[in-house]
């Protein structure tokens, strides 16, 4: 029976994780005293959210093999076109939005600007950032007509907006301020909201998670705030072609430990940050953005969650992490449920309740963004996005992610 929540544009969606099942099951960082933790949330109310998929309904099937009662799937919207990425995405968004359920949706214009007549990724990038001034100026409204046609049809469907996704000051700022970023997600968000006949439109503020704060559009416009979790978030290594940092030096991260040391105290002789060993499974800005939606009273979505290649052994080719994906999931779920300390912040923090959407991507990545083995496009066996991140295809892993959903209040449950 689809599950029907309908959308106030006033009042904050939350929850409560705290129970004592989730705490025993998920890992909590070494030494948190949960007890000292201040407070928790004051983000308002219902059971936190399974979303599917990034694409097509093959991310639905999937889990429909061992779950049931999801809450929704994700997908994406172009703006350059004015329509959905490819009939795929607008399929699947439909079958979900008829049923009266949660669509995420993508809007983007960083992947494909328009305008842009093609060159490498600064000429992108170049002209992404001037999309965004002309969006803050008022351009490009036009393009989402479909769009909030499509939602207007189905009132009883609700539908978080990303404006943008994995924005960056690389991607999206004309200055420093990123003033133009700021205006643009504001400009979209009261053109939306102020045509919207349905009323079930949410915006959601998806940063990379380095410069949450700085490109903040502000309290009034923003309903979520949005992070991707993938490896370095999770303190996970990720082989392609050769153990890589994702961004993170060295000497902050033990690939044998899986564990990122991200708490700073001075500096070493040759003038460099100097790491402390703290033990943490989840990367500090990740838990800095989760704290800092929490003070300005949003609620969290995982926007873009799924596995990453863990291994160093590219000679196989069935996709699968049967141990780290065990690993990955116990970490996502101890986020959801944080409570401890948060590098270079003082005190203990209570972070359970905040995030309140997981977006499980569900997808075999071997075969591309979509997850089709239709021989479009194939990544490496050698490559960060060569696995399988069905859950079907795993044993302990959907173990714990259907303990996690369980243990956590989620509706969606497994069979």
């Amino acid at each position: 029976m689809p599950l029907v929540r309908r959308v106030r544009r006033t009042t904050a969606m939350a929850r409560t994780l705290a129970t004592a099942a989730l705490t025993a099951l998920l890992l909590l960082p070494t030494g948190t005293d949960a007890g000292a933790a201040t407070g928790t949330t004051g983000i308002a109310a219902g059971p936190p959210e399974l979303l599917l998929g990034q694409s097509g309904a093959g991310a639905w099937n999937d889990f429909e093999t061992f779950g049931r009662d999801a809450d929704g799937g994700s997908v994406y919207y172009e703006l350059r076109k004015g329509d959905w990425v490819s009939d795929t995405h607008r399929r699947y968004a439909t079958a979900l939005a008829d049923q009266g359920r949660t669509v995420q949706v993508g809007i983007s214009w960083k992947d494909n600007p328009p305008g842009f007549p093609g060159g490498d990724e600064n000429a992108k990038a170049a002209r992404s950032r001037a999309v965004t001034a002309e969006i803050a100026a008022g351009g490009h409204t036009a393009s989402l007509a479909r769009l909030l046609a499509f939602a207007d049809a189905r009132p009883r469907a609700r539908f978080k907006l990303r404006l943008d996704y994995e924005v960056s000051s690389f991607y999206h700022c004309t200055d420093a301020s990123c003033s133009s970023y700021k205006n643009a997600f504001n400009r979209l968000a009261g053109h939306l909201d102020s045509r919207s006949k349905a009323h079930n439109l949410e915006f959601v503020y998806h940063p990379v998670r380095g410069e949450f704060e700085a490109l903040y559009p502000g309290d009034a416009a923003v309903d979520r705030m949005g992070v991707s979790v993938f490896a370095h978030e999770l303190c996970l290594p990720v082989y392609d072609r050769g153990y890589r940092y994702n961004g993170t030096p060295p000497q902050n991260y033990d690939v044998g430990a899986s564990q990122c040391r991200n708490a700073y105290v001075g500096t070493d002789s040759h003038g460099n940050p100097a790491a402390v060993w703290r033990n943490f499974d989840h990367d500090a800005n990740v838990l800095k953005l989760v704290k800092f939606a929490k003070d300005h009273g949003k609620p969290v979505v995982l926007s873009e969650a799924g596995l990453m290649n863990f291994t160093a052994d590219g000679g196989t080719t069935d996709g699968l992490e049967q141990q780290r994906a065990d690993v990955w999931m116990k970490r996502l779920f101890s986020l959801m449920n944080y409570q401890g300390p948060i590098p270079n912040l003082s005190g203990q923090h209570d972070l359970r309740g905040v995030i309140q959407s997981v977006v499980y991507i569900n997808l075999d990545f071997r075969y591309g963004w979509d997850g089709v083995d239709d021989g479009s496009f194939d990544f490496a066996p050698d490559t960060m996005w060569f696995v399988d991140g069905r859950l079907s295809r795993y044993g302990p892993a959907r173990t714990t992610f259907c303990q996690g959903l369980a243990a956590g209040g989620f509706t969606a449950r497994c069979r």
